[in-house]
């Protein structure tokens, strides 16, 4: 297992990493609007390709051959293009590289949209705060990735607008040409809304972890006015745009995501870090169909165990935090609950959209009601999971050991916390 994520504090700044996703849609799905399936053309030769070539190892890519330019680079100056030295892959793994023989996955076309958007959008700024978002992945004295600019990658389509910037498919120009989500944050924006510390806490968080559910942050880098993170490519997108889809999903689906979660966040917890926000939109799809946590924005890395912040959202926050009481990792168990229930029944257990004050009595009381056509070991899941004490919800190995999960388990799946 890797160490723990509290040797990275004292090592690096930070930057955000959420998902992919446009932060203006909000509504929740409802079963009252399934659509029907569609058959999908079959992916098989995009999916090998995405696999062979989505940058899999985060320290694949050579590291600086001479010491970092940016160790001492002032806030206000851009990054500098790498010399041709620089951007030779690494020597360290076996050649997999992509040659002129093999077929080139499209990235799609690019818009053009970070250029004519740096016009208008974002100032320079100085000082502290300029300093505290000058953030480049090669001064790490762990691990420390090459140095990257924009100018070293082949832009692709747009995958989606984040609050601070935009996301976009890219391909590495130099060898091998990995694939990955490249994300904008501009830094005045930042300032503005006061979430410096917030965006630190999450490359603190992410950048050390190593887990096939829990999407990947390979490096990051910046110039006068944006942060850029080099983010896992999520082949097959938003989970919560398939559940707006479908309206719910069937026990097997449902079944194997929370086989994956309780994987990830048992994962999680073993290296001292809460997820805090659990919630459909905060999760990713890869290109084989496996789940992806993708938004760290209210995790914290807390040994001690025991937090009183209030975060998260509403339908998805458990009784402690309703009513203001220390909680601990046992929050993201509760959560574990209320999204098996979303996925089976197309809304969360507690909502009431009329009013908050009742959604918040209801997960006060634990108000659970199951409609018909739930299975009674999914029911005793999520009923064992949503307790109101928390000493009382069930452990996330037990929930993988549950019958529920054991039974849509495909053969061969192991648990790799």
């Amino acid at each position: 297992m890797a160490s723990s994520i509290g040797s990275v504090t004292r090592q690096i700044a930070a930057l955000e990493i959420t998902s992919q996703k446009d932060t203006t849609a909000s509504t929740k799905p409802s079963t009252s609007r399934v659509p029907s399936h569609v058959k999908q053309p079959s992916q098989s030769n995009v999916a090998k390709l995405l696999t062979k070539y989505a940058a899999p190892n985060p320290y694949g890519f050579s590291k600086p051959s001479q010491p970092s330019a940016l160790r001492n680079l002032k806030a206000s100056s851009s990054v500098p293009s790498l010399t041709a030295t620089q951007q030779q892959p690494s020597t360290s793994k076996p050649q997999q590289t992509v040659g002129v023989t093999h077929p080139q996955l499209d990235i799609g076309h690019y818009d053009g949209g970070l250029e004519l958007e740096n016009e208008k959008r974002g100032e320079k700024i100085y000082g502290e705060a300029a300093q505290e978002l000058a953030l480049d992945s090669s001064v790490l004295r762990k691990s420390p990735t090459r140095e990257w600019s924009l100018h070293e990658f082949d832009m692709g389509r747009p995958l989606g607008k984040g609050k601070f910037g935009r996301v976009y498919m890219v391909r590495t120009k130099s060898e091998p040409r990995y694939i990955l989500a490249l994300k904008t944050l501009y830094k005045s924006e930042i300032v503005q809304a006061r979430v410096e510390k917030q965006i630190r806490r999450e490359i603190e968080i992410q950048q050390n972890l190593r887990h096939p559910n829990v999407l990947r942050l390979y490096g990051y880098f910046h110039d006068e006015k944006r942060i850029f993170l080099m983010l896992e490519f999520a082949g097959k997108g938003e989970l919560y745009k398939q559940l707006s889809k479908y309206g719910s999903f069937s026990e097997r689906r449902s079944a194997r995501y929370i086989d994956q979660m309780a994987d990830a966040l048992m994962y999680l917890h073993n290296k001292h870090v809460i997820h805090r926000d659990i919630k459909p939109e905060n999760l990713l799809l890869g290109i084989n169909g496996e789940l992806k946590i993708g938004d760290f924005g209210w995790s914290v890395h807390a040994p001690g165990n025991r937090r009183k912040t209030l975060c998260g959202t509403l339908d998805y926050l458990p009784p402690e935090m309703v009513e203001g009481k220390e909680h601990c990792e046992k929050v993201d168990y509760w959560a574990l609950g209320v999204l098996t229930y979303e996925f089976l029944i197309g809304n969360p257990p507690f909502e009431d959209r009329n009013s908050v004050n009742n959604t918040y009595r209801r997960i006060a009381k634990v108000d659970l009601r199951f409609p018909a056509g739930i299975s009674s070991d999914a029911k005793d899941l999520v009923s064992k999971l949503l307790q109101y004490e928390p000493g009382r919800r069930l452990p996330l190995s037990d929930v993988l050991r549950h019958p529920w999960i054991v039974k849509y388990r495909p053969k061969g799946r192991e648990s790799s916390s």
